[in-house]
């Protein structure tokens, strides 16, 4: 059994032993390779970004839809009236949600106007559009992640 053992454990190292050449006699030594150095991840985000692109033509889409909608005297959200038109409200300072994060817990998202949806292409699998504030959002489905923006109504 002892005998088993030991030819076990000279098997298994015997590759690593292997694996450096023998130096030849009066040959210099071969520099040693630099450490293979690897980039820690991110700190701040666990998983690899998402490069979802969100086309020209839905950004249109969008700006057109709520363009119209002013237009024919109807305010949906998140546009309000002022004076006899509607607008995008004041923009706030700092957005509440970052890209590739999850949205915060206290943030209310809102499914956009169904005539909006009907004019987009079809969300990607396993997202969905969603409203934040004058933003339109493609929000991981469960996990709330905020893929890409599709319009800043504020600019509207």
């Amino acid at each position: 059994m002892r005998i088993v053992l030991i030819a076990l454990v000279a098997f298994f190292a015997l590759p690593a032993v292997a694996q450096t050449p023998p130096a030849r006699q009066g040959a210099p030594a071969a520099p040693s390779a630099p450490a293979q150095q690897t980039k820690p991840p991110a700190k701040d985000s666990p998983l690899p970004r998402l490069n979802m692109v969100v086309p020209q033509r839905d950004r249109d889409a969008a700006f057109a839809y709520y363009r119209g909608e002013a237009a024919a005297g109807r305010c949906p959200a998140p546009l309000v009236r002022k004076d006899k038109a509607c607008s995008a409200p004041a923009a706030m300072p700092t957005k509440a949600w970052r890209l590739d994060q999850p949205l915060p817990d206290g943030l209310k998202a809102a499914a956009p106007p169904p005539g909006l949806i009907a004019k987009l292409s079809p969300s990607p699998a396993g997202h969905q559009y969603m409203r934040v504030g004058t933003d339109i959002l493609i929000i991981g489905i469960g996990t709330r992640n905020v893929a890409a923006l599709v319009v800043d109504l504020s600019r509207l």
